[in-house]
């Protein structure tokens, strides 16, 4: 689908010198988000449109200034986010600031995330970016996470490191291997289920009353080898997958999980540094992780395999009250 579902509030609307209207992919949204350490690109956007179901609400809005886009914003909404709360976006172009963009665009998104019925939204900010962080508290935003953004070499990591890591799973019992290439859907199935049940285990899901949909997951993979599981008696136990990192001509990892049961062997470490090896022979040569503070064992297996800490953002919650 290459657009969206009717919008959930009345468009367009105006706040002083702002128009605030539905935006799409027709709009030149890399020009609207220059200089946006967050933004992974229009073709990443309209890839998870295009893979959505017709019904998911999703929507975005441009805000203008004398018939100029100069800011842009995203909801999607649904509780995917921590606590339930909706997933946004906001971000006004340098050109456009100091000229009530923001907060046109954060009052639109409230509205519409009320109308969604759901608790709130939440954006996201460089870590950097302490006037966008100081502005955001005085429209009643709370800082609920932070994250670091890490990266792997490839080309220079330690493999032997690797290699200990893939070993010490393997001796436990667990067989470590990407998802074949002539995987079925049945196969995917079993895959998307997994990443379900470990996904509500991970600090970021915490609260999170809506699932990915199975088209969503699908989406991000080209390949099934962007997959990587761990078998246990027949039964995969824990996976970690790769996106592609178009901006930066490298993989990100969408997410690393493991259930319950198989947990304290080293497996996460293990997933990861076998997925790394694996992709390292595909002629990859880097890996982006995002990973919440605090979350020390994704956090540990990442030091123990390289991963070097490259920058940092901020979640951002704003609570939106029912009328």
């Amino acid at each position: 689908m290459d657009t969206l579902p009717e919008p959930a509030i009345s468009l367009p609307r105006q706040r002083g010198p702002v128009t605030v209207r539905l935006g799409g992919l027709d709009d030149d949204l890399d020009v609207l988000n220059e200089g946006n350490l967050l933004w992974w690109g229009q073709d990443f956007m309209a890839e998870r449109i295009r893979s959505s179901p017709p019904e998911d609400p999703w929507m975005i809005l441009v805000g203008e200034v004398d018939d100029e886009p100069v800011g842009y914003a995203f909801v999607l909404g649904k509780g995917v986010m921590a606590g339930g709360y909706a997933m946004g976006d906001v971000y006004v172009a340098p050109r456009g600031r100091g000229r009530g963009v923001g907060r046109a665009l954060v009052e639109a998104v409230t509205e519409a995330t009320r109308s969604y019925r759901l608790p709130g939204f939440l954006v996201s900010t460089p870590e950097q970016d302490a006037t966008s962080q100081s502005v955001a508290s005085r429209w009643g935003f709370q800082v609920v996470a932070r994250h670091r953004e890490s990266v792997l070499d490839l080309d220079t990591m330690d493999l032997g490191a690797a290699s200990g890591a893939v070993e010490r799973a393997g001796s436990a019992g667990f067989r470590l291997e990407p998802l074949p290439d002539d995987a079925d859907g049945q196969l995917w199935r079993r895959v998307y289920e997994l990443n379900k049940r470990t996904w509500k285990d991970a600090p970021d899901a915490d609260g999170a009353t809506d699932d990915m949909p199975y088209s969503v997951f699908r989406g991000y993979f080209p390949h099934p080898s962007y997959v990587f599981l761990a078998w246990l008696d027949g039964e995969p136990v824990g996976s970690t997958s790769l996106m592609d990192r178009t901006k930066d001509e490298a993989l990100n990892t969408m997410f690393t999980g493991v259930l319950p049961e198989a947990r304290g062997h080293g497996l996460a470490a293990g997933l990861k540094a076998g997925h790394a090896l694996f992709m390292r022979e595909q002629g990859h040569h880097r890996i982006y992780t995002q990973n919440m503070e605090g979350n020390l064992p994704i956090l540990t297996a990442n030091d123990r395999l390289g991963f070097r800490v490259d920058s940092g953002f901020v979640d951002l919650a704003l609570a939106v009250p029912e009328r």
